[in-house]
C-alpha cells in the first residue's frame, strides 16, 4: 500500500478474491455473521443494540465537543479530508472494533445482505482513488459560489450520496459521511446543519434512495436542517458598520 490515502497495488496477492473473502470472514466469529468485537459479544442482535447506543453517545460527544475537537482539524488538502474521515470513524467505533478508522481492504461491506432494500454494492477497491478524487472535487467551495441556497442543498446532497456510495469503511459509513459533510458545509459554505434533526431520519434509507437516483428524499431532509446564519450575520455586521459611519459623519458635520 502506498502511504498516500491507502492507494492499493491490486496486483498483490493480498487483494485476490480468495484472500479478500478470507479476511472478510476473519472479521466475524466462526459460523456466525457477528463481527468480532472488543466486548466479545457473540450475539448479533445484542451487538447491534450495544453498537447503536455507543454510536449515539459518541456522536453526541462529537457534537458537544465540536469547538475543542472538530474545529481544530484542518480540511485543506485531500489527505486532510481522508484523515478526518478516518478520525471520525475511529472515534465512534474504536470501543467496539479493531478495524475502526481503517479503510476496508475487501470488495464487500457490512455483515450480511439481509437488508436488500438498503444494501449498496460498494465501490470496487480498484476505483477507490478515482471515486475519492471525484467526491472531493464536489466538496470544493468553488462549485457553490454562485449557487442559491436550494442549489447548494441539491449539489451538497448529491456529493454526500457519492461519498456514501464509496462505502470506505466496514461500519458506520452513513454517520461518518454526515459528520464529515457537516464540517465541510459549516467551514466552506457558511451553512449550518442541525445534526440532531438530520440524524432523526433513517440515513441508510435516504442514501439508498439517492443511490437509486431518487435524490429528493435526501434533499428534502437536508432542506429542513440547513440554514445560512453567516449570511445574515454578515448583513447585520455591514448594517451596523454603516450606522456607525453615518453617526461619525453626522458628528463631523455639526
Amino acid at each position: 500500500m502506498n502511504e498516500k490515502h491507502d492507494k492499493l497495488d491490486l496486483s498483490n496477492p493480498f487483494f485476490s478474491y480468495e484472500n479478500q473473502l478470507k479476511r472478510f470472514n476473519d472479521l466475524k466469529y466462526k459460523h456466525t455473521n457477528t463481527l468480532k468485537n472488543k466486548l466479545d459479544i457473540k450475539s448479533e442482535s445484542k451487538l447491534a443494540i450495544k453498537e447503536e447506543n455507543i454510536v449515539k453517545i459518541k456522536t453526541a460527544m462529537l457534537i458537544e465537543q465540536k469547538e475543542n475537537v472538530l474545529d481544530q482539524i484542518k480540511l485543506e488538502t485531500e489527505d486532510d479530508k481522508i484523515n478526518f474521515l478516518k478520525g471520525i470513524n475511529k472515534f465512534i467505533y474504536e470501543d467496539l472494533y479493531d478495524f475502526a478508522g481503517k479503510f476496508r481492504t475487501v470488495d464487500f461491506v457490512g455483515t450480511t445482505k439481509d437488508d436488500f432494500q438498503h444494501y449498496i454494492e460498494p465501490i470496487a477497491l480498484e476505483n477507490f482513488d478515482l471515486a475519492f478524487n471525484e467526491v472531493f472535487k464536489g466538496f470544493s467551495k468553488n462549485y457553490y459560489e454562485r449557487c442559491s441556497l436550494d442549489q447548494k442543498v441539491a449539489l451538497f446532497s448529491f456529493n454526500m450520496s457519492k461519498l456514501f456510495d464509496i462505502q470506505p469503511f466496514y461500519k458506520g459509513n452513513a454517520i461518518t459521511t454526515i459528520l464529515f459533510s457537516q464540517q465541510f458545509a459549516e467551514r466552506e459554505l457558511g451553512l449550518d446543519i442541525d445534526l440532531n434533526k438530520l440524524l432523526s431520519n433513517d440515513l441508510n434509507e435516504l442514501f439508498a434512495l439517492a443511490h437509486d437516483s431518487d435524490l429528493k428524499p435526501l434533499m428534502d431532509a437536508m432542506n429542513k436542517c440547513v440554514s445560512e446564519p453567516h449570511k445574515y450575520d454578515k448583513l447585520f455586521e455591514e448594517e451596523h458598520v454603516n450606522e456607525e459611519t453615518e453617526e461619525i459623519n453626522d458628528e463631523q458635520s455639526i
